[in-house]
């Protein structure tokens, strides 16, 4: 199983690693990425992931040592990357896991993108997830959808 993550927090990435790797898929290469374009060059490069993590507000670019936030934060970058990879035609499987219930200063919920991103992106788009390093609960959702896409084979 090879698996890209675009998320921009450490800790939030090693979170979604270690849940992979204790509750469900040992043995996975996983690739991170921590920028909008730093994930898509690898997508574009590496066309056979299984599945796709992304973030949904991250930066445009990777932090570096003249810009260590790596430009301006998108608040759609997530929705840019699967525009991105809609284009390009590639397929790999993504799930949305974002810290953020709403966006675009409280205007657009989570569940509002959710439902929009299953009918722009039917043939990619698994679904989202609400992360919170606090609680447990955006692990079984992950797993949920993970779990219903593979019955869906």
């Amino acid at each position: 199983m090879r698996v890209l993550i675009v998320e921009d927090q450490k800790e939030k990435s090693e979170d979604i690693v270690n849940f992979l790797n204790s509750y469900y898929l040992k043995g996975m290469l996983v690739s991170i990425q921590q920028s909008l374009r730093s994930g898509l060059k690898d997508l574009v490069i590496n066309n056979n992931y299984d599945l796709v993590i992304l973030d949904m507000s991250m930066p445009n670019f990777d932090p570096s040592i003249d810009d260590p936030i790596g430009g301006t934060p998108e608040s759609f970058a997530g929705k840019e990357f699967m525009s991105q990879m809609d284009l390009r035609g590639i397929v790999s499987p993504v799930i949305v896991v974002t810290q953020y219930s709403t966006f675009a200063k409280g205007q657009i919920a989570l569940d509002d993108l959710d439902r929009a991103f299953k009918i722009s992106y039917p043939s990619f788009y698994l679904g989202s997830v609400y992360y919170s390093s606090a609680e447990d609960s955006w692990k079984k959702s992950l797993l949920k959808i993970i779990s219903e896409y593979e019955n869906d084979l």
